[in-house]
């Protein structure tokens, strides 16, 4: 057996599915942070929700069935007993957004800096003032062209400063909605050779949201969450990042409730720093965040008393690289509460 692995491993090498170097090294650290837009933690925890689905074929496949979450995002889920799933307010438990907007830029920047930044008070895409943990690592010797990001928001190079950080950032070739598919595929080209820090950004569900195509939202989640099993499958089958890797999927913001169709939107009705009343979505400043990977054992920390917040998946995701204390901010939330301690 021993012999048959070595001949494979040297066949790898020579197709060059594995560099020389690497696969004399011991792996590195890596870490995946996914955003899908605009995910109310309703559908994620409950399923789809009776009253919005009119088709008969979603009727079918979303909710004429005893397990309806399990068949909008069975693999998400699954982070609640391979990891730690945060959100589910039904059960007690709670993650929300810090920021006061509950809208987009607002939220990447919360989720990237570990803590709000109240000077992002809109979508525009105007460079993003504060450094983000992803400059941070881009910035050292051992991460140089290591960073990547893929998103489907055009306002993404923004947000990580691209003309400051120099980050990469993949964007699908035309804005004409549906957009992720053209984010997976770059994802599965790049994951030949696996970047240590990857940030995917998918965008679908939120402007099927906005649209008010609700059957169309659901089936961007659906599409995400597969495409997110078949991701961490390839990664756990990969010698370079099989047990090595943290994934941590999140949402930006929630939605307003199902009534009168405010499901659609989402906001605080804060814009610009003024108050619009009309503009407020409530119930859109509750988010989900999922881990899993090396040490991540469980949530049990976080209830409606003691919030998670998504500042603090900046800091988590340096404690996952071991960098926490030479990356770290003074001003970053504490990272999560959802790795196991060590074992004497």
């Amino acid at each position: 057996m021993r012999r048959i692995l070595t001949a494979l491993a040297a066949l790898a090498v020579s197709a060059g599915l594995v560099p020389m170097a690497a696969s004399a090294q011991t792996p590195q650290p890596h870490v995946v942070l996914v955003t899908i837009d605009g995910v109310r933690w309703e559908d994620l925890f409950r399923g789809a929700d009776p009253a919005l689905v009119v088709d008969e074929a979603y009727r079918a496949r979303y909710v004429d069935t005893p397990a309806r979450p399990a068949a909008l995002a069975p693999f998400l889920l699954s982070f609640a007993e391979h990891g730690a799933l945060i959100g589910n307010r039904d059960a007690g438990s709670c993650a929300r957004v810090a920021n006061d907007f509950w809208f987009s830029y607002p939220g990447y920047a919360e989720i990237l800096a570990g803590r709000p930044n109240p000077r992002v008070r809109y979508n525009e895409a105007v460079p993003n003032d504060d450094v983000t943990v992803l400059e941070r690592l881009a910035r050292r010797p051992d991460f140089a062209n290591q960073v990547r990001v893929f998103a489907a928001w055009d306002a993404t190079p923004a947000i990580v400063n691209s003309a400051r950080s120099s980050i990469p950032v993949f964007l699908p070739p035309t804005q004409d909605q549906p957009y992720d598919d053209h984010v997976m595929g770059a994802v599965r080209e790049a994951y030949a050779n696996p970047p240590r820090v990857t940030w995917i950004a998918f965008g679908d569900p939120d402007s099927y949201a906005h649209a008010g195509a609700y059957e169309a939202y659901l089936n961007a989640i659906t599409e995400a969450d597969a495409f997110l099993q078949a991701l961490w499958a390839s990664i756990e089958s990969d010698p370079r990042t099989a047990g090595h890797t943290t994934l941590i999927v999140t949402t930006d913001h929630g939605r307003g409730v199902s009534e009168r169709n405010r499901w659609r939107g989402h906001g605080s009705g804060r814009w610009r720093g003024i108050i619009v009343p009309g503009l407020r979505r409530e119930g859109s400043d509750a988010v989900f965040i999922a881990a899993r990977g090396p040490g991540i054992a469980g949530a049990g920390a976080y209830n409606m008393e003691n919030c998670a917040t998504l500042g603090q998946v900046a800091p988590t995701l340096l404690a996952s690289l071991g960098l926490l204390a030479e990356e770290g901010q003074s001003d970053m939330a504490a990272p999560l509460a959802v790795f196991a301690p060590p074992s004497n």
